[in-house]
């Protein structure tokens, strides 16, 4: 570096020191005739990244926050201690060209009139990365985006302004946007735009700086004379932030602040985030869909090959019968296949499939006894049922195998204390299991009995999970209680991970610890109301008893629930989904959040004497929950009003 300070470099780091390290070493390689100062600003990382800077980029200006208040917030920290003439707001996931930082310093010094500049943004395989130039999303920008038009007809100006792919990339352009990976500006304009707006936590705060500088009168450059490597995604996945989330929420500030007089746009941009919200849960739940749809697809395949083997013709019922009989046995085999919790629990079992083919048999056999226009042929109903059970369960076979081949055991802690050394040295011991100890994530900070990696906090479980492909977690920590760790398990629905617990010294030199954890499953799915089949079930409940209540039941609406309770409003609530007859007392609704109109505890005030016991009977409801269950607790909430509910619960 020499003299005089013309530039300072500003990085944002969390969680990211690896990638961290490899940017700052490619800025050391930089063939620059100028000074320049380096500024780390940390979000609050987990990762030791301060350390690491302290022992091996010394000269590195190091600026610690105590919380994370997103990027922009990050940045406006490190300018406020900066000295250069020029700033470069650089993401730690980046690698320079050793000219990246004299080219984009001569051009700034050869065109006065540009504000902000950014370079080619390439990814890992050399490809551009789009981000690195946009256009203000219009009404018409954004739909094109939203809706993904952009993407199919890339080179079309109508549909391709959002990240102006009609463009040259290596042509010199002026555009309303560049990416916040690497933005060269001067020191003035981030001086008059009095820098970030806070209020976009990550993404978003790039565009609506350029957007602003340009109502200011500068020129924003794309200039693809130099690039630098951008591992997109690397810096948000180790920031452990719901990137989605984000990216739609600043979309809509942005869309609020600078055209909020258009009310319209602001409705179609929800739209468009309600939108690619169902596709991204679409995504999450594909698996379990494509399941659905096969055992759909096989039954009513089986139903025509059936058909055909007895009479010859794949369509040998009367006319009227089509396509009745394919809809109902669809809703039969659906249904069957909820019950025994075959959906939407993210495993599927050989047992539990038979089971529910086995329920819709005995269902569509007692069909026909009352519906004799429809009793064609037994033998072609069991024939189908037959076909359909070696179709369904032949997929299942298969993707149970090619799960449990793909899928190598990685295990993360959850605690760092003594248990988990000791676990540690029993699976060191246990020659015949294969694993790879990934790391610890924390609850209690103090804690640090290991020399295994921090990957992060246990707020951030699902992300770390999704991150470092966990497939076990061991939760040591003893100050965790398992009605703490609902919440936080709750983010891992519809991941294949297995939980087990060792807080204690004598769970964890148990013999049958190796083997509990080839075997121990997700503790969310021991709880009933957190399997969709239980979901489904309480809803149906819910709606049967507000019909019953509405009809021929309405006199005992007054006789089960005092005026407080009585308001039209919880019943339009109830109706809706957002309210149920029946729920946990407010501290525990950690997996089933909806509001109830009575509480467990309501029905059970006399049994209350400690938290303890509080606890254990919304437990109780969690575990063992049935539409049952809701009946005698509705029976008991309008006993205990009488005085005489005697329900007792052991201390």
């Amino acid at each position: 570096m020499t003299s005089p300070l013309e530039l300072s470099i500003i990085i944002v780091n969390y969680n990211v020191k690896d990638f961290l390290s490899q940017c700052l070493n490619s800025i050391l390689k930089s063939q620059v005739n100028f000074g320049y100062e380096i500024i780390v600003v940390d979000n609050n990382s987990s990762d030791n990244s301060i350390e690491f800077l302290q022992s091996h980029f010394p000269f590195v200006k190091i600026i610690p926050l105590k919380e994370n208040k997103g990027f922009g917030f990050a940045n406006n920290v490190g300018f406020e201690n900066s000295q250069g003439r020029y700033i470069l707001l650089l993401n730690p996931d980046t690698v320079l060209q050793e000219d990246t930082l004299q080219v984009m310093y001569d051009f700034m010094e050869s065109n006065k009139d540009v504000g902000v500049a950014g370079c080619k943004v390439l990814n890992p395989d050399g490809s551009l990365q789009l981000a690195c130039r946009r256009s203000v999303p219009t009404p018409w920008v954004a739909f094109t985006k939203l809706f993904g038009l952009q993407r199919l007809f890339p080179k079309s100006k109508l549909f391709g302004k959002y990240n102006l792919t009609y463009l040259n990339e290596n042509e010199v352009s002026f555009v309303d946007s560049i990416s916040g990976s690497f933005m060269f500006l001067r020191r003035e304009v981030y001086q008059k735009l009095d820098g970030f707006d806070t209020n976009f936590f990550l993404f978003g705060e790039d565009l609506d700086f350029c957007y602003r500088a340009k109502q200011l009168g500068w020129k924003i450059a794309y200039v693809p004379n130099t690039s630098i490597i951008h591992y997109k995604g690397q810096s948000s996945k180790r920031s452990l932030v719901d990137t989605s989330f984000h990216f739609f929420k600043s979309m809509e500030i942005f869309t609020r602040k600078h055209f909020g007089s258009r009310n319209w746009f602001l409705w179609f941009i929800k739209l468009g985030i309600y939108f690619r919200h169902f596709i991204s849960k679409i995504y999450k739940y594909k698996t379990e869909l494509l399941f659905v749809l096969l055992d759909l697809l096989f039954a009513n395949l089986s139903l025509l090959i059936a058909s055909w083997i007895r009479f010859g013709n794949m369509l040998s019922f009367p006319d009227y019968a089509y396509p009745t009989v394919f809809i109902v046995l669809s809703v039969v085999v659906f249904l069957s296949m909820v019950s025994a919790g075959e959906y939407f629990e993210f495993k599927h079992s050989l047992w539990k499939t038979t089971f529910a083919l086995l329920i819709s048999f005995f269902i569509l056999s007692s069909l026909t006894y009352f519906f004799k226009d429809f009793a064609f042929s037994r033998g072609v109903l069991l024939l189908t049922i037959g076909l359909t059970l070696l179709l369904t369960n032949t997929t299942r076979l298969v993707f149970n195998l090619k799960r449990k081949i793909s899928t190598p055991r990685r295990i993360a802690f959850v605690g760092n204390n003594t248990n988990t050394k000791a676990i540690i040295d029993h699976l060191d011991s246990a020659e015949t299991i294969d694993f790879e100890l990934i790391g610890v994530i924390l609850f209690d900070i103090n804690q640090n009995c290991t020399n295994l990696p921090i990957l992060g906090r246990i707020n951030e479980i699902s992300e770390i999970v999704e991150l470092y492909d966990i497939t076990e977690i061991i939760v040591t920590d003893e100050k965790i209680t398992k009605i703490d760790m609902l919440e936080y398990l709750q983010k891992l629905e519809g991941k294949n991970i297995k939980i087990f617990y060792a807080q204690g010294y004598e769970d964890v030199v148990a013999s049958e610890l190796i083997s509990s954890l080839t075997s121990k499953d997700n503790i969310l799915y021991s709880y009933n109301l957190s399997l969709f089949r239980f979901r489904f079930f309480k809803r149906v409940f819910d709606l049967f008893l507000l019909l019953w209540f509405f009809t021929i039941g309405f006199p005992f609406l007054f006789l089960f629930f005092d005026k407080s309770k009585r308001k039209l409003k919880n019943f339009w609530k109830i109706l809706l989904g957002e309210m149920t007859f029946v729920g946990l007392d407010k501290e525990f609704r950690q997996i089933f959040h909806k509001q109830p109109l009575i509480t467990i505890s309501e029905a059970n005030s006399s049994a209350l004497t400690t938290p303890k016991a509080l606890e254990k009977l919304n437990l109780f409801y969690l575990q063992g929950y049935t539409p049952l269950l809701d009946l005698e607790i509705l029976l008991k909430y309008k006993r205990g009003k009488d005085g005489k509910n005697t329900l007792k619960i052991s201390a």
